[in-house]
């Protein structure tokens, strides 16, 4: 049995609780409303329908998934080739790993 998160919403009927569950995002058993749904859990629950247990209506989930990064290039002078610190050759990454090879035994 997998894990699923839920997503809670007023029938627009009759204003009870309507639940709808997704299978994307982190999966913990989380419980979401309009305020704080992700884009990741809506992935996985657009399109899907359930009936309103009270008034017997079946609802369709229609979500409108905006992009999550929005990214921007910006001009600069910087001539570096590389990404964030993630480059092995800088000082400070190489002063981590050999710490981390100190730690570990290995000289």
């Amino acid at each position: 049995m997998g894990l699923f998160d839920s997503f809670y919403t007023k029938c627009p009927k009759c204003k009870r609780q309507l639940e709808f569950q997704s299978k994307s995002g982190e999966c913990m058993c989380s419980s979401y409303t309009e305020k704080d749904l992700s884009s990741m859990v809506a992935i996985g629950m657009d399109g899907d329908v359930v009936m309103c247990e009270f008034c017997k209506i079946n609802w369709k989930l229609v979500c409108d998934i905006p992009p999550i990064v929005k990214t921007t290039l910006i001009q600069t002078k910087e001539k570096k080739n590389y990404s964030g610190n993630h480059n092995p050759k800088l000082p400070e990454n190489i002063k981590r790993a050999k710490e981390l090879k100190r730690i570990m035994g290995r000289t």
